[in-house]
């Protein structure tokens, strides 16, 4: 892809931006060259830089360079991308990001070194050594093109490939983006005024509102729109007369432009970040001050007093200016964990071990607050003077808890009944198709497993068709209706049966042969034939046909459902309100016969 772009705008370059002097405003391909090897890994970098060594080649020479000059201004383009990326990167090899002012200056460095050494073997390539003025040229051309579509190409990537991304006024974002257009028409479409400044405004503006991303792509918006203003002649730098010097104007303002922006840009994004950081942290500080709610206590078994710090009061609601420590119930533990909090603080004493304990309390306001507290026994000369703890509010956590279990209990219900909803035929309310071919290829595979039988019914209504044209789909409908309640009422249990669309239902049977299958499928019929159907839906009568199949091995879903699908479709040439079984070697005349003796 990049060589491609490379390809692009060098001929682009050549073809439009070439004054009379043959000295380009700007050279975008070695941008698009130090940007391809900024994103890639270290291995695919020599890749790239083999990649454009051709294409190079091949548009210098389509420009009317001989070869040799050719080949001489290829190994200046590859080098200064090598030399590019080798100072930019490091030895780590890593790209860095150009919201870091470090990295900025990195890049910048690498641009002038990579610029300077092109300049030098380009000028030895084509015999220009001696020309300061081809190789201020050329050196000018390829920084720039360093400098402004590097960074937009890096930027975007990372921009488009950041999972989180900064959110921005659209409004804000708009306005910003018609202020800049309307200078940069303003400014490069008119040759009257040298609005110059204007652009410079306008990416202030844009910087402010989006940052160095809106930076970059100001500083590329000038650029081409300073570059079309050269070729079309409405450049604002009327004040310059001669060409050579507008080009030079030129370079040196958009230079100005870049110098002026992107290191403004970084620092207020490097300052927004670290902004964005003290929030967070001090989010962070304020939720685990407020988690914690922690308080120490010790009680004197000598004297019978206690010692409460502030923040033990603060839990028990107290005022830490005018109310004493108490005795850790002091009448606020709830009644029926009285008790438990006294025995577990008695063993601590008797055992000389640490304890822990959990219990409700009434603080001074009469609000519920759940507790936690951890600690030891004090001992002096083997005796236990003092108990002493750590007690926790731990009243949000015991909330969070069982909202918890109730959010996930109806998450849960939540996904069952969507689980329903997705397996179920809605308006017949039996199992739809995929729920039927679900379950079919689970049966298989059962089958295959376990060694048992496997046989499926598939069922159509006759004349469905007629139906919903004579009577219309609301009868239809009904008839559906009725049939999946007849389907669901005569299969056995662990049984299911279901519509696969339209017309047509299925019902797979777990553990029944063929003959079972066939039976089953015959009293659906039966009931199917005898259901008071003038009363039910003002018709004379609703028939159906069956095709019955047994899975054999090496069934898939799609061969079973093929064998009965072709029974049904003979029951359907047969006449119709039948029953046909595919036999094991697909022959249907023994089912046939059968079915029909079953009739009789």
């Amino acid at each position: 892809m990049f060589a491609g772009l490379y390809a692009v705008f060098a001929a682009f370059s050549l073809a439009t931006t070439q004054t009379e002097h043959g000295i380009a405003l700007i050279w975008p391909s070695s941008g698009v060259l130090f940007a391809g090897l900024l994103l890639s890994t270290r291995q695919s970098r020599l890749l790239l830089l083999a990649l454009i060594a051709p294409v190079s080649m091949a548009v210098n020479m389509a420009f009317g360079a001989t070869f040799a000059i050719a080949a001489g201004l290829t190994l200046a383009n590859v080098l200064e991308g090598a030399i590019a990326v080798a100072i930019a990167c490091g030895l780590d090899g890593r790209c860095g990001r150009f919201d870091d002012p470090r990295w900025i200056a990195r890049f910048v460095i690498a641009s002038v070194c990579a610029s300077a050494a092109s300049a030098l073997i380009a000028s030895v390539a084509t015999g220009a050594i001696d020309s300061p003025t081809f190789l201020y040229s050329w050196f000018k051309t390829v920084f720039l093109g360093m400098l402004i579509v590097a960074p937009v190409i890096v930027t975007g990537v990372h921009t488009v490939s950041d999972r989180t991304r900064i959110a921005f006024d659209r409004r804000k974002i708009l306005a910003a983006g018609l202020f800049a257009t309307v200078s940069i028409v303003a400014t490069f479409g008119q040759t009257d005024y040298p609005l110059l400044f204007l652009p410079v405004v306008a990416i202030v503006f844009v910087t402010f509102i989006a940052g160095v991303a809106g930076a970059l792509v100001m500083i590329c918006a000038i650029t081409i729109a300073a570059t079309i203003s050269l070729i079309v002649g409405t450049s604002p730098i009327t004040f310059v007369s001669d060409p050579l010097q507008k080009i030079y104007f030129t370079q040196f303002y958009l230079l100005t432009i870049f110098a002026s922006s992107l290191p403004p840009a970084a620092l207020l994004a490097r300052s927004r970040a670290q902004m964005a950081e003290i929030e967070l942290r001090k989010a962070q500080h304020d939720a685990a001050q407020a988690f914690a709610h922690v308080g120490h206590w010790r009680y004197c078994l000598r004297t019978n007093t206690s010692q409460w710090s502030d923040g033990m009061l603060a839990i028990y609601g107290l005022d830490p200016k005018v109310d004493r420590a108490r005795n850790l119930e002091h009448g606020s533990i709830v009644e029926e964990l009285e008790g438990h909090v006294r025995e577990t603080l008695k063993k601590a004493v008797l055992d000389r071990q640490p304890f822990t304990l959990a219990a409700r309390i009434l603080n001074a306001q009469g609000e519920s607050r759940y507790i936690e507290s951890a600690g030891d026994v004090e001992i002096e000369n083997g005796k236990v003077v003092a108990i002493f703890g750590v007690l926790k509010d731990v009243t949000n956590h015991v909330t969070a808890l069982r909202q918890l279990a109730v959010e996930k209990e109806r998450a849960e219900a939540l996904a069952q009944k969507s689980q329903r909803l997705s397996e179920t035929d809605q308006l017949t309310g039996i199992a739809n198709r995929r729920k039927l071919l679900d379950t079919l290829g689970r049966e298989i595979a059962r089958s295959e497993r376990e060694h048992t039988d496997l046989s499926i019914l598939m069922i159509d209504v006759d004349h469905f068709k007629s139906i919903n044209d004579r009577f219309g789909h609301a009868v239809g409908d009904e008839v559906l209706k009725r049939l999946a309640n007849l389907g669901s009422t005569t299969l056995r249990k662990g049984d299911l049966f279901g519509r696969l669309g339209g017309e047509e239902f299925l019902a797979i049977l777990p553990s029944a042969s063929a003959e079972t299958a066939a039976h089953i499928g015959e009293r659906l019929r039966r009931e199917c034939e005898e259901l008071d159907w003038p009363k039910i839906a003002k018709l004379d009568g609703v028939t159906i046909s069956l095709g019955v199949a047994m899975c054999q091995f090496g069934y898939d879903e799609t061969s079973l459902l093929h064998a009965a699908d072709t029974a049904l479709y003979e029951s359907k040439r047969s006449g119709r309100n039948r029953l046909t079984i595919a036999d094991r070697d697909g022959s249907i005349e023994k089912a046939a016969k059968l079915i029909s003796a079953s009739r009789r």
